[in-house]
């Protein structure tokens, strides 16, 4: 009797310590809902009966910030031992690797800080917007200032391969063997200040303040080059503001980089600067401008005494580009661009900013809710990269999420790609991202 008692109850230990088993994921930000939206409503938590925690305000029902967290409250996800999944993007793509069991090795390598299920004082709220898919009280706002647990990440999704990032000095190891393609691509748009894209339009004769696609501006992918690159006394950075709008009073022109372990930057320089596709024998790759790493908002700037300047503004997450973009840490009204994730989506929110068209095509139709994918998918904008998923140990849950992606207007900016059993295109970078963008 003795032992079938210590056998029951080493038994209900094991199924307790599976029913409270947690992954911990890091990395990408652009694409945070979709991992929720993956977990929480294709039915891998029985009943989709799940909670997310989120750190933030009350007030705040359709955003995710960095840390939050899904609980199944039925049971453990499909196929897995862990009914928990905690997520930190803080800091973006790299720390998929940085923030990894996998990356400790790495002169950057950290810790992720996470939020608990068990966080107490968190209020039950119905999501809105782009999280208006976690009705039923689902969504749970804990204080902005909950304390969050430091730790290791089992890895996540990141929006270039790690390769990349390695090519670009910015990681030192090889990941490849632990990377797998994502199901998903990942469209990014440039945005500019509302004072920009009002005198862009003004320029080009078209209706001032409007956006839908025939009115929105453009920007020649030659002349972001021109802007972003470390030649300081080119005529981009000679001119600053007039270089895009001639004529123009103002007399600075700020751009909104983010730091070099972000994908959105990597992505840029990639498609803008051809680094590092064309760091080979031949060369033709371009540098960009520093600041690349230090404080939020630290900031250089080109003034080769022509009245006019460049700064460039160091912008730690998407919401700092945003505030950049906003004027909300540039001059009032003044001149400012960067690039975005195509999830951000200004129309029918608080914020200014607009996005523009990069060589005449657009990524927008420039109407709230809309999934900013058509003209990707179509082939007819080709900034867009293939997500990809470092996943070194084969986690169970990070492959679930990745087989469960959902696209659509709950989570702008991605679209299906050949890696899905349902692609929405067959336009690919086939599984590199130094490869040009092609249909199958």
């Amino acid at each position: 009797m003795q032992r079938k008692q210590i056998a029951l109850a080493a038994l209900a230990l094991v199924a307790f310590t599976q029913a409270q088993a947690v992954t911990r994921m890091t990395g990408a930000s652009a694409s945070s809902i979709a991992y929720v939206e993956a977990l929480a409503t294709t039915g891998v938590c029985a009943s989709n009966n799940v909670s997310v925690f989120v750190r933030g305000t009350s007030s705040v029902t359709n955003a995710l910030g960095n840390n939050f967290t899904v609980k199944c409250n039925s049971g453990n996800f499909t196929g897995t031992t862990e009914n928990e999944v905690q997520i930190d993007v803080t800091g973006g793509a790299i720390n998929s690797v940085l923030f990894s069991t996998s990356g400790t090795a790495e002169p950057l390598a950290g810790n992720g800080n996470f939020l608990p299920s068990t966080t107490a004082g968190c209020t039950a709220v119905n999501g809105t917007g782009t999280l208006s898919f976690l009705s039923g009280s689902k969504l749970k706002i804990c204080s902005s200032t909950a304390a969050l647990t430091s730790g290791k990440s089992v890895g996540g999704f990141t929006d270039v391969e790690p390769a990349i990032f390695t090519a670009m000095g910015v990681l030192t190891g090889d990941y490849s063997s632990g990377t797998v393609p994502a199901v998903f691509s990942q469209a990014f748009a440039v945005g500019a200040s509302k004072s920009l894209y009002e005198a862009l339009q003004t320029a080009q004769g078209l209706t001032v303040g409007a956006t839908d696609v025939a009115n929105q501006p453009t920007i020649g992918k030659a002349q972001i080059v021109a802007l972003i690159n470390n030649n300081d006394f080119n005529d981009a950075q000679n001119q600053g503001p007039a270089f895009l709008v001639p004529g123009t009073a103002q007399t600075n022109i700020t751009y909104c980089r983010r730091p070099n372990t972000s994908g959105t930057q990597a992505a840029a320089e990639l498609y803008f600067l051809q680094n590092p596709t064309a760091t080979g024998a031949l060369g033709g790759a371009s540098t960009i401008h520093d600041p690349s790493t230090g404080a939020n908002n630290a900031t250089v700037v080109v003034d080769n005494g022509t009245g006019k300047t460049l700064t460039v503004q160091l912008n730690s997450g998407t919401g700092d580009v945003k505030k950049c973009l906003n004027n909300s840490t540039t001059p009032a009204n003044s001149f400012a661009f960067g690039m975005l994730s195509a999830e951000n989506n200004p129309i029918g929110t608080t914020d200014t900013y607009r996005i523009v068209k990069v060589q005449g095509a657009s990524t927008t139709a420039g109407v709230s809710g809309d999934s900013q994918t058509a003209n990707a998918i179509k082939g007819l904008y080709d900034y867009v990269y293939e997500s990809a998923l470092f996943n070194p140990t084969g986690n169970a849950v990070l492959d679930l999420i990745n087989a469960n992606i959902k696209t659509g207007a709950a989570t702008p900016g991605l679209f299906l790609n050949i890696n899905s059993a349902t692609p929405e295109s067959n336009f690919t970078r086939n599984g590199s991202s130094v490869n040009a963008y092609t249909s199958n």
